[in-house]
This record gives structure tokens, C-alpha cells and sequence, in this order.
């Protein structure tokens, strides 16, 4: 695993951005069958996050724009760091996944309730590297950059919170891919 270079990253968007619905549909079925929880963590629980906050409406189109995100970063890791893991090379790995996510988002959560100062700092050192990880600098500008023209394009008008919660899961979502693709990293 290597952070991408530029032109990696635009060539597997460009996959990404290129794939009908058919073979789209085939990536998804495959990505279930070889991660069961980890897809439906990305596709059904991050999202239902994002689109149930306060029952309004426009929160389901920025959880099905999260989505398709989603399925973006899918496509980057499995065009450039070729096929994915399956579920039963680690059937515990999804379980350490969400307690190192529990560890390190339960003090950002509870940051409300500290001062400015150290949940500034919180927030800082969770978007930090670990020890021996690459953090995927440009996908994650991507992604973020999709978050905010999204917005813009739209006619909703969407809070900056709401936006700020989907660029972080974002960042969980790559992380979590890769860890995936980097199991030393798991826990």
C-alpha cells in the first residue's frame, strides 16, 4: 500500500466515473459477498447517519451522494490496489474496525462537552496518521471537495455541521479501506 500520486488517483476516478450501471451493480454484489459488514456499514449505516438527521428530506439526497462516494472510493482501491480481501481471510476484522473507530470518535464526540481549545486538539490528532498509515491526502481532498460542491450545486441548503459529519466518515470510509488493505493497521 502506497499513498496514490496524482495521476493514480485521477485514472481510478476516472474508472470510477466511467462504470455503467450493470458493471456498478456487479462491483456492489461482489463487494458484499467478499465484506458483508464492511458494505453494509458503508452503504446502509453511514448513510441512514447522514439521512435521518432531523427527518428532513434533503438529508436523504447528501446520504445518497455520501453513497455514491462511497462507491467511488470502492472503485479507487480495488482499480489500484487490485482485488479486495474477503470476509473470511478476517471475520474479526470489521469488529476491531469499530472498536478503534469507538476509541478514537467517542473523545471527538464528547469534544462538546471540553473546551474549544482541547477539542481542537482531539480533532487534530484523529485526522493525523497512525503509526505506519497513509493517509490517502488526495482521495480525501477529493471526496471533501465533492461534499462542498454538492452543496453548492444544490438547492437545499444544508448545515455546515451536516457537511463536516459527512467529510468525517469520509475520512473513516478511507481509512477504513486502508486498513482493510493494510491489515497490520487493524488494532
Amino acid at each position: 500500500m502506497h499513498e496514490l500520486i496524482e495521476r493514480e488517483l485521477y485514472e481510478a476516478l476516472e474508472y470510477a466515473r466511467g462504470i455503467d450501471e450493470e458493471q456498478g451493480k456487479r462491483i456492489l454484489i461482489q463487494f458484499e459477498i467478499d465484506q458483508p459488514m464492511f458494505s453494509s456499514t458503508l452503504f446502509n449505516v453511514f448513510p441512514s447517519i447522514i439521512g435521518d438527521q432531523s427527518g428532513e428530506a434533503k438529508y436523504q439526497n447528501l446520504a445518497q451522494y455520501f453513497a455514491d462516494l462511497c462507491f467511488d472510493a470502492l472503485c479507487v482501491y480495488t482499480k489500484t490496489f487490485g482485488k479486495m480481501p474477503k470476509f473470511e481471510d478476517n471475520t474479526s476484522w470489521m469488529e476491531s474496525q469499530a472498536m478503534l473507530l469507538d476509541k478514537e470518535l467517542a473523545p471527538l464526540l464528547a469534544s462538546s462537552k471540553i473546551n474549544d481549545k482541547a477539542a481542537k486538539k482531539m480533532r487534530e490528532d484523529f485526522f493525523k496518521p497512525k503509526d505506519g498509515e497513509f493517509i490517502q491526502t488526495g482521495l480525501v481532498q477529493f471526496l471533501n471537495e465533492s461534499i462542498d460542491e454538492f452543496a453548492k450545486e444544490s438547492d437545499e441548503n444544508y448545515h455546515d455541521s451536516m457537511l463536516d459529519l459527512s467529510k468525517t466518515m469520509l475520512f473513516v470510509v478511507v481509512r477504513m479501506f486502508n486498513n482493510l488493505y493494510t491489515p497490520i493497521a487493524a488494532v
